[in-house]
């Protein structure tokens, strides 16, 4: 039999589960849309799913919060996400529509940080 392996992140996170995620070495950052049209942000062993939200009729531009790109109302879209154990808690994000060419130009950090504002 093989003994289990651990990668640097599993082994920080169980000794020290508080571990700022800055502090954490470099992991892959996954970013993408289901079939059911919730947005998916996730890097072991954290995810976050968005729900997404109706459009609202506006003609005022609006950053994505990913890529950081100011963009019309029709190719951005509003998404939230419960905080906290309860449920009751909701926070809202602007993303692009178009989440594969937003995953391109989304940096990690940037991903990591809206990760990091579903657990605090």
């Amino acid at each position: 039999m093989s003994e289990p392996s651990f990668d640097e992140r599993e082994l920080i996170l169980e000794l020290f589960p508080g571990t700022d995620p800055d502090l954490l070495p470099p992991g892959e950052v996954l970013y993408y849309r289901d079939k059911e049209g919730k947005v998916h942000i996730a890097e072991e062993p954290l995810e976050m799913v968005l729900e997404p939200l109706e459009a609202t009729p506006s003609t005022a531009p609006v950053l994505c919060e990913a890529c950081l790109r100011q963009m019309s109302r029709a190719s951005v879209q509003f998404f939230r996400f419960s905080v906290g154990p309860s449920g009751r808690r909701w926070r809202y994000v602007t993303l692009c529509r178009d989440t594969a060419q937003c995953n391109g130009l989304a940096e990690p950090r940037r991903l990591r940080e809206l990760l990091r504002r579903s657990i605090i």
